[in-house]
């Protein structure tokens, strides 16, 4: 679903289900696809980011069930300044022949904040409350390299989170509606 920018932070009854906030990061908007035959990234654009991101598509094949889609973000955390990195992120998609050694030097992580569909259940058509419950079991036992986005109903610590993460290159926050189901491509 895509993301249509307001002014102002929506009160909790602004949404027919409960608003829950997430911090929006810098990154890549990547759809993860776990099947027996391997993963598979999938840019925004419908382009293949599998080839750069090795250590990732690692990660989700030893952690997350075949038959899984996960809608996240990618992104490289930079350690030293204590923030995202796009420039970061973008450098291991340029890298070429030296991807490997370039992937480790940038380690990425692909943060999630919804599962369209676990081991073969498509889950788009229940409530993003129940998907996100769902979620928070699937990734309890994930590496590091596969993290589960902060997640609040709380809009005292959305308001928080709004001021004080944009050091760490978050770009703002995400409101959802806790009734709504997955609608690709289609604003929310």
């Amino acid at each position: 679903m895509r993301a249509v920018g307001v002014t102002e932070l929506p009160e909790p009854t602004m949404c027919r289900g409960g608003c829950a906030y997430e911090p929006k990061f810098d990154g890549f908007r990547s759809l993860a696809f776990i099947d027996d035959s391997g993963i598979y990234l999938q840019s925004r654009q419908a382009k293949n980011l599998t080839p750069y991101f090795p250590d990732i598509a690692a990660a989700l094949h030893k952690s997350v069930a075949p038959g899984t889609v996960l809608d996240g973000e990618l992104i490289v955390f930079d350690t030293v300044t204590g923030r995202t990195s796009f420039t970061d992120l973008l450098a291991r998609v340029i890298a070429g022949h030296q991807l490997l050694r370039r992937a480790a030097a940038r380690p990425a992580t692909l943060v999630v904040f919804d599962v369209l569909a676990d081991a073969g259940t498509d889950l788009t058509g229940q409530p993003l409350q129940e998907r996100r419950a769902r979620l928070e079991r699937l990734l309890a036992a994930a590496p590091p390299a596969v993290a589960l986005c902060p997640h609040t109903t709380d809009v005292a610590m959305a308001r928080t989170w709004f001021d004080e993460l944009a050091v760490t290159g978050v770009e703002g926050l995400v409101v959802k509606d806790l009734a709504s189901r997955y609608q690709p491509g289609r604003p929310g």
